[in-house]
């Protein structure tokens, strides 16, 4: 009989004694040489091992979200079979020596005891890179030395190799030929040796910038991007082509890795345009699809919240001063109707200021999100839109200068979107004061809406409203070209002087959008000549 010790090695059986008798036909070869608890625990940990395997396997998945995705059914295109055949991209590999490198940087040399003071009086000159210590703590010199660290100081301020008269004031007081240096007990001073050395610092992938990551692993020839825009979570690049192609997986991943508040990046592979200004563009890294599906973003502007899709809207976050400086131009007095609405990024900050905000959009996903958007500020607020339409700007102005009645499906009490709102209609109340036209590729040829769209009974000349209406320009008097191709969308004569006195009349240069290019808004009020002229 074969006795086991638990902990104990289990060996050969031997041959079984004679009194053991032994079941015919069984060899001494085919005998078991572990016990039952033995397999038990074999088979136990086997199974641990594929467990701990599966979470590994899960998150190599994970971690390369920027690959081609398998291809959809449908017509097999040129497209599709270049896509498939397309090597995989470039994956991030933090471990990649490329990533080490040798920093020089000033530091100053104290005994720790002193560095609790030091440290108060350098805090706004200290090395400011990420993952990175402050202060570095150095072995005593011998048995008996004195325990000294170092303070690292920012590179800009205090570069190596500058004249130590321009460094700043608290660095050179800190570093005189015998600064005494108050201990961090807050004792008596003592004069302790503090002195200025060049420290060499060991710097990895975690401690890079973004655009040193980057410069570290692209040819030294590639041009390292370092200008992109954010929408909310996602960071919108324009990459240069062909340069950028073979790299623009490993920069998106880059990017990604590095700006804690980004889960997408995405590279603009086409030009904005269409009825809804929308453009191509390609997910490099993160979340959403490559080349089509939903981008869901959230982004706050101006103290206000808005959620959107960014590949089938419209959003610039870059205009976000110019909006809040148009917004802030209306009074409480005013009625502002925005043509061109979007989101809402106009009227929904307008609706708190103005006495009330109508918004319209021909794009039916930036309406839908606008609804949400504006259920939210109502809630955050108190202040909703007075109505919301879907409809060309056109039919929109049509319908807001016959004071029209406006079904509640449409308006902004049934902002939550539930189905099934009242069909009852409401009456338009107020007469706009304030129209805006954010469409700078298509404003001034819609500016024709306005043609003869007023009955002078109804609209008195003291009530016509202001436009305001953005678009771009090219010509060396951008002032000009745009007065006098509003007034020919007007159907006057092709001067600004037709637009009205000069006084009320207003030019602004929002932004160069690229070498001679200007983004212009033109305020002014529909002259009476277009307003109760004939309709084109």
């Amino acid at each position: 009989m074969l006795v086991l010790v638990k902990g104990a090695k289990t060996r050969r059986p031997r041959r079984p004694e004679p009194h053991g008798p032994i079941p015919f036909g069984t060899a001494l070869t085919t005998l078991p040489r572990m016990s039952a608890a033995v397999v038990v625990r074999a088979a136990v940990a086997r199974a641990r091992r594929a467990s701990l395997a599966l979470p590994r396997a899960r998150r190599a998945r994970v971690h390369a979200p920027w690959s081609t995705p398998p291809p959809r059914a449908g017509t097999w295109t040129r497209g599709a079979r270049a896509m498939a055949s397309a090597a995989a991209p470039p994956t991030l590999d933090p471990a990649d020596s490329r990533f080490v490198t040798e920093l020089e940087v000033l530091a100053v040399r104290a005994p720790r005891r002193a560095i609790g003071g030091l440290m108060h009086a350098l805090k706004k000159h200290t090395l400011a890179r990420p993952r990175t210590r402050k202060v570095v703590h150095l072995p005593p010199d011998g048995a008996d030395g004195e325990e000294t660290s170092l303070i690292l100081l920012d590179e800009a301020t205090c570069a190596p190799g500058a004249d130590a008269e321009t460094l700043p004031r608290s660095v050179r007081e800190a570093v005189g030929l015998s600064a005494e240096v108050r201990g961090e007990d807050g004792g008596s001073r003592d004069s302790a040796k503090v002195e200025l050395i060049t420290h060499v610092l060991t710097l990895g992938y975690d401690a890079l910038s973004a655009e040193e990551a980057l410069r570290r692993v692209l040819p030294s020839a590639v041009t390292v991007p370092t200008g992109f825009e954010t929408a909310g979570t996602i960071a919108h690049l324009n990459l240069r082509s062909p340069e950028h192609d073979a790299f623009r997986h490993i920069i998106g991943a880059v990017l990604l890795d590095k700006l804690p508040s980004i889960k997408t990046v995405v590279n603009k592979t086409g030009e904005t345009g269409g009825p809804f200004r929308t453009f191509a563009m390609e997910v490099l890294a993160g979340e959403g699809g490559r080349t089509e599906g939903p981008l869901l973003s959230r982004a706050t502007e101006n103290g206000v919240s808005y959620e959107f899709d960014f590949r089938n809207t419209y959003w610039n976050s870059r205009l976000g001063t110019e909006r809040k400086r148009l917004v802030d131009s209306f009074t409480s007095e005013d009625v502002v109707l925005d043509l061109c609405c979007g989101v809402g990024p106009i009227a929904l900050p307008a609706a708190r200021v103005a006495k009330a905000a109508y918004a319209n959009d021909l794009n039916p996903d930036a309406v839908a999100f606008l609804r949400r958007n504006d259920a939210r500020h109502f809630k955050r607020t108190g202040a909703r839109l007075a109505g919301i339409t879907n409809m060309n700007a056109r039919d929109c102005v049509a319908k807001m200068v016959r004071l029209e009645t406006s079904s509640k499906s449409s308006s902004a009490s049934a902002s939550d979107g539930a189905d099934g709102a009242d069909d009852s209609e409401t009456p338009v109340r107020h007469r706009f004061t304030q129209a805006v036209m954010n469409l700078p590729q298509e404003s001034l040829d819609v500016l024709s809406c306005f043609r003869g769209a007023f009955d002078e009974e109804t609209w008195p000349p003291r009530a016509l409203p202001r436009i305001n209406v953005y678009a771009f320009s090219k010509a060396p008097d951008p002032e000009a070209d745009v007065g006098e191709r509003a007034a020919a969308a007007l159907g006057l004569e092709p001067t600004p002087d037709a637009l009205g006195d000069p006084g009320t009349v207003q030019y602004r240069r929002v932004r160069a959008v690229a070498p001679g290019k200007h983004m212009m808004l033109l305020s002014f009020r529909v002259p009476e000549r277009a307003a109760y002229g004939a309709a084109p």
